[in-house]
């Protein structure tokens, strides 16, 4: 099965649920589906998302997302003012996430769902951190 046939499959909830609002190809270079649209059905989009992928990450609040979470979202989670991250908090390690960017002249939003990294996760976190945080 090739990574666009995954993704979807993967992604069936919310590519299902977008469809006949988006239109979606694959995305060869970022390895993704996309979907662009106008900024007028950015609202629409928007509600759409957050009933099927109500884990919301953004500038702002993405230093505290777990480490894993940024771990599997990779270069997604460097996000820039109004870009998101989205996934379903209904699994504990998602097999896709959902990036929101709107693009610089304010008129198209593209969004692209990918799989999460497939790398084994490492905590970074400071050896006597993960120590206490064992024994807790």
């Amino acid at each position: 099965m090739n990574q666009e046939s995954v993704i979807r499959q993967r992604g069936a909830v919310i590519v299902d649920a977008l469809n006949g609002v988006v239109k979606w190809k694959y995305d060869d270079f970022n390895r993704a589906l996309l979907a662009e649209f106008s900024a007028d059905k950015a609202a629409q989009v928007n509600v759409i998302v957050k009933k099927h992928y109500a884990v919301e990450w953004h500038a702002k609040n993405i230093k505290q997302a777990p480490m894993l979470m940024k771990h599997l979202a990779g270069k997604y989670a460097v996000l820039s003012k109004k870009q998101r991250l989205y996934y379903s908090e209904e699994t504990e390690r998602p097999d896709v996430m959902l990036a929101w960017w709107p693009w610089g002249h304010g008129a198209t939003v593209s969004v692209r769902l990918f799989m999460v990294s497939q790398e084994p996760f490492v905590s970074k976190r400071p050896l006597l951190k993960r120590i206490f945080a064992f024994r807790k």
